[in-house]
């Protein structure tokens, strides 16, 4: 699995930020997956050991990986960031241009075309006229009477053509996050195997002081920080995906 990861990790594109900053996240919690329990033995090596009680180890053990846990999180913030800057900067259908008074007024004529056409002719509107489907895509559904699945398609039917070529480069970023997610959860693991953790609330009170300051600079919550996302909170690209296609 550990080589998997690392050819991925070369296999990115440096020539892209994202990709760039993915690869660099990865490498430290890949090397932190692989060390954790390694490093949380290091304790034992110290002259006090054999004098600690059974909560001494443990704590002697979270000690040694005590930076672990902070760069976990760190990875988290930042993953959930690029996530955040992908999502927000997504492209749009070309709008008309605002002193375009002949093309809005079109627009509407052909939305209301559409409005007035049977059922199942409105569930097939990707099959009219470009201009007609072009006007029905720069509105929302209810505006011409279409399915949402239909006007899905009409919008990435659009994007794939005027920026497909960026969609599937954010897609390949996407696919990259997807992959750097799974690693952090994986590290997070080694962690809690090493540092003894036997419940979230152990964990929690473990890490949560180590973490604060990084919480409070991020704006972050820290259950929130932890809690495992559903796929639909990953999606980045959501319904754009088949325009990346």
């Amino acid at each position: 699995m550990s080589k998997f990861i690392a050819d991925f990790i070369n296999q990115l594109n440096v020539n892209r930020p994202v990709q760039k900053q993915i690869g660099e996240i990865m490498r430290i919690q890949l090397g932190i997956k692989n060390s954790a329990k390694e490093k949380a033995a290091g304790a034992e090596k110290s002259p006090r050991w054999e004098h600690l009680n059974e909560m001494g180890r443990k704590a002697a053990k979270r000690e040694e990986i005590g930076s672990y846990v902070a760069s976990n999180a760190q990875a988290r913030v930042a993953l959930r960031k690029l996530r955040a800057d992908i999502k927000s900067s997504l492209p749009k259908l070309p709008a008309r241009e605002k002193d375009d008074l002949a093309g809005f007024l079109q627009d509407q004529e052909y939305r209301a075309y559409v409005r007035g056409l049977p059922q199942e002719q409105r569930d097939l509107a990707q099959r009219l006229h470009p201009d007609i489907a072009a006007a029905v895509a720069r509105a929302p559904a209810v505006v011409s009477n279409v399915p949402e699945s239909v006007h899905n398609e009409l919008v990435n039917d659009m994007l794939r053509q005027t920026h497909g070529t960026e969609l599937a480069k954010i897609a390949a970023d996407v696919a990259a996050m997807e992959m750097a997610d799974e690693l952090i959860r994986q590290a997070d693991k080694e962690i809690r195997v090493a540092g003894d953790v036997a419940h979230p609330t152990d964990f929690r009170v473990w890490a949560k002081p180590l973490v604060d300051p990084l919480l409070t600079e991020s704006g972050a919550d820290f259950d929130e920080l932890y809690r495992r996302q559903e796929p639909e909170a990953l999606n980045v690209l959501g319904s754009l995906a088949s325009a990346a296609e």
